[in-house]
This record gives C-alpha cells, structure tokens and sequence, in this order.
C-alpha cells in the first residue's frame, strides 16, 4: 500500500479517487490500513474525492470491521471540518449504514446538530433512506429536540 499512501495526497483528483475505488474491495485484512487510506479523503474539498468515499469507499471499508468503524466515526463526528462530518453522514444512509441502522441513526443525531446546511442535508438524505427502510425508528428520530430543520426535510419525504 506504499504506492496508495502517495495517491491519497496526489494533486489530481482522479488519482486521489483512485484510491477510494481500489479500497472497495479491500479484503477485510487489511481493513485497518484501508480506512487510515481513506481519513485524508474524508476532508478532500474536491467533489469529484468527496462524492466517491463517504458513500461508496468509506460505506465499503467501515462494512469489513463495523465495531471499530463506529468508534472511529464517533470520534470523527467531533471534527469541524463540514467534509468529514458529510461523508460520515452520507456513509450512514448506504450500504453500511443500512446493515446497522440503530447506531447509524444514533450518530446522524449528532450530526444532525450541525447549523451548516451542507451537513445538514446530508444528514436528512441518510436519515430518509433509512426511515424508509426501517419505520420502526421514526418515533425515536421525530422526538429529536432542536434539529427541526433535518426533521421538516426528514418527514416531507418520509411521510410522502
């Protein structure tokens, strides 16, 4: 992964992306090293990094080992950087986020606290993905105190 450590930080962003879609089918031995790989890309400014790791590299890397994946997210949601805090969001409403959607839901309330809109809307498209799937937890969501502004958008689209 030598190679890789020197892409994460390439000036071109097709080959900082590269790393992300090499890390899709990472075998879950080197899982540690692949999420390592991928902290740098969650706060990439580009859109081109941005859109392919949270919901697809990240979502793929956090499935091989889902304990250490929510512990390092709880930590990570304690950034400010507004690109790492969308990414977790949008890893929360995919392919991972969907295999466990208790602590997924769990993290996006935090998330959900976040007064920039671009977090906020990626909260609310993760949380709609999963209420869709999962009812069973918009009780739970909907009593969420002070984040009216994730929830209007949530139940617009939930309860369509």
């Amino acid at each position: 992964m030598p190679v890789w450590r020197e892409w994460v930080s390439d000036p071109n962003p097709n080959i900082r992306r590269a790393v992300e879609v090499g890390l899709l089918r990472i075998p879950k031995a080197h899982y540690c090293e692949a999420f390592d790989l991928l902290i740098p890309l969650l706060s990439d400014d580009n859109p081109y990094v941005r859109k392919n790791c949270g919901p697809f590299a990240l979502s793929a890397v956090a499935c091989r080992n889902p304990e250490d994946a929510f512990k390092r997210f709880g930590e990570l949601v304690q950034s400010e950087d507004q690109n790492v805090r969308w990414n977790i969001a949008m890893c929360l409403g995919v392919m991972f986020g969907v295999r466990y959607p208790k602590q997924s839901i769990s993290l996006l309330a935090t998330l959900a606290r976040d007064e920039r809109r671009f977090v906020r809307r990626a909260v609310a498209s993760s949380l709609i993905k999963l209420l869709r799937r999962f009812p069973e937890h918009k009780d739970n969501v909907y009593s969420w105190k002070g984040v009216d502004h994730v929830l209007d958008v949530v139940r617009d689209y939930v309860e369509k």
